[in-house]
This record gives structure tokens, sequence and C-alpha cells, in this order.
């Protein structure tokens, strides 16, 4: 069933195209940039050793300026950029990482968003990075008043900014990693964001991702196009500061002649008029409540596309911390995008040579049990199967990952799908292990995002328990199932219960334990069974980790779009699959 909600008008040449054209357009307008297009990724021009740590930013993309208009001397050295709304993969994000140390022999801190997809992606890299022996460090950035109860904390806004300010100018002055990220924990543990949007924004060639009546708002609204916690009544721009103030003094533990730096962030549309009166806002009611601030910075900083609405985050400088902090936001910087940047360097921005340049891969596993001529022939039309159910079902994917996510877990598991049928056309599958190795580095480089990383853990942790067994018997693939689990928890936070993929899983997994000495055709049909049940039990769940636990159950819309993939990909790649329909 086609959506009724027409597509937003951008001014873009395609969709498919967008990212890879705003990278372009950055080091147009930003001559000190480097693009490195075929791995999204974004550095300073540099030439030799600085001898120094660089501070390395990114995530996904419709965020701008974030995260490539905020690199500069004294702040960013360089971005990798995901899809819209979709985390980079971590190929690209460990090519980010290796090009940076090339030219900063002191390490590289990686800054982070605390978004599952992020995490995974971003995490794969650093493993990968530290036994490559690199140099490196990641720090986790969540300063979201409304998202703070998560089990895996609040999401990053719009204060990471200021820590790509404050590490940037930190490194600048020449101080080692692990002090730069000790100073990165004690700031976010000290600043706090809120804020509320009017309207809701859209990926482009795709209608808004949920609906605001007009006389209404969303308290906690994030910068994926997801809605708030909360849908309030419009109110004028000092009640709506009034209101997200209280939060954000209460969550801090602010006090009279405590001081702070202000930052408002343009979520993307809304007018300058309305920005500086919520600014004069800001004052009036700091002024009332004895704060003192030190610094207000107002602009588009991370913003969520064309969502109309603002958020306000409060760096407390109190104690004697303050004083450093303030001389870090006040050092000199070269970003674009941050006020007081130098732009006079004449020319065009450059783009690398990036071919030849390091990229994620561990080559082939030829180790575990082998499969015979007939066998692989059963597990290629098992995944052709697969493949193809997610193909058709890409709009039922999306409108279930609409209003609780950002609408693209069917085009993201289409990508994966159709990449998946390309490589079956010519792919030898004597070892599963391999397969399943090839398929988790497809997701990483071919689905992106959170799916992306969730698929890659699970199917590279799934590779490496099959390559450990002895043989191809019932006990080796479901010790690979539980190891996929046991990753994709590790590194993503969830639990079964907690409303994601998971709880498909993890069902699907005890139904294979519960029934492992029955007939074949029992066992696939109670696989099949319990996963089906598994991904409708999440239409009732409460969300408790991924995007869908960040905003108001109002927005929910059925059952969770990752446990409901992963039932149709099981359901279509079992044959069983005709006995439980």
């Amino acid at each position: 069933m086609a959506s009724s909600k027409p597509i937003t008008k951008k001014v873009i040449n395609s969709p498919e195209s967008c990212v890879d054209d705003n990278l372009r357009g950055v080091v147009a307008l930003y001559p000190k940039l480097l693009l490195h297009p075929k791995h999204r990724v974004v550095t300073l021009r540099r030439k030799d050793d600085s001898g120094r740590v660089a501070v390395l930013g990114g995530g996904g993309s419709g965020h701008e300026p974030f995260a490539a208009g905020l690199i500069g001397p004294g702040m960013l050295d360089g971005a990798v950029a995901g899809g819209v709304f979709a985390s980079p993969p971590t190929g690209n994000v460990l090519y980010a990482i290796t090009q940076l140390y090339k030219y900063n022999s002191g390490g590289v801190l990686v800054l982070l968003g605390n978004y599952t997809g992020d995490r995974l992606n971003f995490g794969k890299a650093f493993e990968k990075a530290k036994n490559a022996g690199i140099k490196v460090e990641g720090f986790i950035v969540g300063e979201d008043v409304a998202s703070s109860q998560n089990k895996t904390g609040g999401r990053s806004m719009c204060g990471e900014v200021f820590l790509y300010k404050l590490c940037g100018a930190m490194a600048a002055e020449g101080h080692d990693l692990l002090s730069i990220r000790n100073m990165a924990s004690e700031v976010n543990k000290n600043m706090a964001t809120l804020g509320v949007c009017l309207s809701a924004c859209s990926l482009p060639g795709q209608p808004p991702l949920f609906d605001i009546a007009q006389d209404e708002m969303e308290l906690g609204a994030g910068v994926h196009g997801e809605a708030g916690i909360e849908k309030l009544k419009m109110g004028s721009a000092k009640e709506t500061v009034v209101l997200i103030l209280d939060k954000i003094v209460a969550h801090l533990k602010l006090q009279p002649k405590n001081r702070v730096a202000a930052m408002i962030n343009n979520l993307g549309g809304t007018s300058l008029l309305e920005m500086n009166i919520i600014a004069a806002e800001i004052k009036d009611y700091l002024d009332r409540k004895q704060i003192k601030m030190e610094r207000l910075y107002s602009g588009h900083f991370k913003t969520s596309l064309e969502m109309h609405g603002f958020q306000i985050c409060l760096l407390d400088l109190s104690e004697e911390r303050g004083d450093s902090w303030l001389r870090l936001l006040d050092a000199p910087s070269g970003a674009g995008a941050w006020s007081g940047c130098d732009l006079s360097v004449g020319g065009p921005g450059g783009l690398a040579e990036d071919d030849d340049l390091p990229q994620a891969g561990e080559g082939k596993i030829t180790s575990g049990p082998t499969l015979s001529v007939q066998e692989q022939e059963i597990l290629r039309e098992s995944l052709r199967a697969a493949s193809a159910v997610l193909v058709e079902n890409e709009e039922l994917l999306n409108r279930l990952d609409s209003g609780c996510g950002d609408g693209d877990c069917g085009i993201t598991l289409k990508k994966f799908a159709n990449a998946v049928l390309k490589y079956l056309e010519t792919a030898s599958l004597e070892y599963p292990s391999n397969v399943l190795w090839e398929l988790s580095e497809m997701a990483e480089t071919d689905m992106g995002g959170t799916s992306g990383g969730i698929y890659s853990l699970g199917l590279s942790a799934a590779s490496q328990a099959l390559s450990k067994s002895k043989s191809n018997d019932r006990s080796a693939w479901l010790s690979a199932m539980c190891s996929s689990a046991t990753a994709i928890s590790k590194y993503g936070g969830a639990e079964p219960g907690d409303c994601t993929m998971l709880d498909t899983l993890h069902s699907a997994a005890m139904a294979f334990k519960e029934n492992l000495g029955a007939d074949l055709q029992t066992l696939l049909l109670k696989i099949n069974e319990a996963a089906e049940r598994g991904a409708k039990a999440t239409a009732d769940m409460i969300p408790r980790a991924g995007r869908a636990s960040y905003v108001s159950l109002a927005h929910s819309r059925g059952e969770d779009a990752g446990a409901r993939a992963l039932a149709l990909l099981l359901r279509a790649a079992l044959p069983a699959a005709a006995l439980s329909s």
C-alpha cells in the first residue's frame, strides 16, 4: 500500500547521489579540505606528520554542517559520512582512522554519537585499527535529556559540536590522546541538550517521517527525523524556552552563580528571526536564575535536514575546569561552520586518489566444515529466496520503521539483498564460514547504517563460530546462531525483550536448541513459528534499545521493522517455509 503523503521537494540531483554531491560541495566551499570520495571521508590537507593527536568525527549525513563542515585547524582533522541518517560502514571508518594516523602520529581520537549503528560500526573499526598497530581511542557522546534514562544513555545531539571544539583545541595545544579523551568524558557529564520540533523532515525522495498537528510541537525530537517523547500544545517563544531550560537546569543541577556556555542549534528549517528571539529568551531566563552565560553560540550545527525546530545545549563551566574549557572554546579555529573561521585560502578543495589506500577486509576464510555440491545449491537457493523477500517487502519495512525510526529499514535491506543476489551469481559456497564472512562484509559496505552494523557483526560472529567447528551438523549451526545473537547484544546494547530484531533471533535460536533432535521438517517448522512469534511480540513491547526507544510510544507503528525483516528472511530461507504458511 503506497503512502498517501506527498514526497517533499528538495533541490538535489537524485536521492542516490545527494550524499556524495554534498561532500563535493563541502570541499568546493572550504579549500583547506580534501575529499576521499570512495570512502566518503573528508580530511584536512596535510603533507607532513604533525606529531600530535588527530580528532575524527562523523556519522550519518543529513546533519550538515556536521561533521565535514566542522573540519579545520583547532577543531576536527577529518570526518566520515554515512548515508542520510545512516552510520558509515566500518570499512570507511577504518579508512578515515588510518588516513589521519598517517599524518598525526600522536594517535586518533574518534568522537561518535550514542546511536546503535555508530557504536557497532565504529567499534568494529576500532578493533581492526588496534590490531593493525594504530593508536586510536573512541569516545561515545551522549548528552540528550529526553533519552537520558535509556539503558544505553542519552543520544548525542548538538553538544557533540562543543566536544569537537574542545578536543580540537586541546589537540592543537599538543596534549596526549588519553588526556584529551579524559577531558571529553568530563565534558560529556557536564552538558545537556533538549529541543522541540514544529514539523517533521523527510528523507530525500520520501514523504515526511511523521505528522504534527498545526497547534502542536514535539518535545525531545532527535536529529535523525524521529519524533519526540511527548506532544505538547504550541507555546510562545518564552514559554518554550522556559519549558526546555527548566528541564536542562534540573538535569545539570545548576544553581545561582553557576556559569554556562549555551548553544542554540537550528534543526534545519527555523528562521533567523525565530533563532534571535530564542537567543533573547535564553539570556532573560538565565539572568532571572542568576546563572552567568559566558558564551552563546547560535546557528546550524547538527541539523535534521529541513526539520523546523531547535535545540538548546548548556555546558556547565562552574568550578576550576570552567576557565580551562572557556579558554579552549575561545581558541582560534579554521573550521568553516564555526564562527571566526578563516576562509582566505583561494581555489577549490581537492579530491584524493583513494582507490589504493587501506580498506577493511581480512580475506577469505578456508576453515571449518565444507559443503557438497548439492548442499551448496541448497544454500544458494535459500539465500536467493531470503534476498528476494527483502526486496519485495521494502515498502512494508520502511513503513514499520517510520515515526519511531528514520523510515529506511526496507531501503537498506534491499541494498543488502541486491548485493547478495549479485554475489550468488559467481560465488563458491564450499566453505559456509567464508560465505557468512563475505555476507558480513557486504552488510558492512553495501548496507550501511545501523542495520548494516547489526548484520555485519552478527554474520561475522557466526562465521567465526562456524570456522571453528569440525563438522557441518546442527550443533555447529546452532552455535553460529547463538554467537550471532551474543555479538549483536554485546555491541548494540539490546537484549531480548527490548523490541529489536534480537527478539526474533533469540526466539528462533531457542526453538532451534529445543528441537535439535527432531526430524528436519519439524525443526525448521518450529524455528519459523518461533521467529514469527518473536516478531509479532514486538508490537506490544516498550522499546528499550535502538532509535525507537527515543520517541513517544504514540509514534509506534506496530512490529519492530528489524524483527519483522528477520522473520521474513528466515521464513523464505528455510526449506520448510511452505509448511508454516
